[in-house]
């Protein structure tokens, strides 16, 4: 089952190792994270307003997946009067709440 992970883009094991967010992954850690990205339930891309890489995985039992970098989209809906909807569902979670991104702002401006 190592093949499966030796399979996948080198992008895709950096993003997975990303989400996942351990030290080291198991043998276990590997075939299960590939299995996901093989069944089209992760997806990472950079934040079309800073950069930063952004990670969304489905799986459908979160058992294995508690402690990952996953995109918060619900606490962090975004700025509508400011960004599109496009833009706003592919923002990292600093972007989407930032207060307002032509200006300057610092933390207590924003309330974070």
């Amino acid at each position: 089952m190592n093949q499966l992970w030796e399979s996948l883009p080198e992008q895709a094991k950096t993003d997975l190792e990303e989400w996942f967010n351990v030290k080291t992954l198991t043998g276990n850690d590997k075939i299960r994270l590939a299995k996901l990205y093989f069944a089209g339930q992760f997806h990472a891309w950079d934040c079309p307003t800073c950069g930063e890489r952004v990670y969304d995985g489905e799986p459908e039992d979160w058992g294995h997946f508690q402690g990952v970098r996953q995109v918060d989209r619900a606490s962090y809906p975004g700025r509508s009067e400011i960004f599109t909807d496009e833009i706003i569902g592919r923002q990292c979670d600093g972007c989407r709440c930032r207060f307002d991104p032509t200006q300057e702002s610092t933390r207590e401006d924003t309330g974070l």
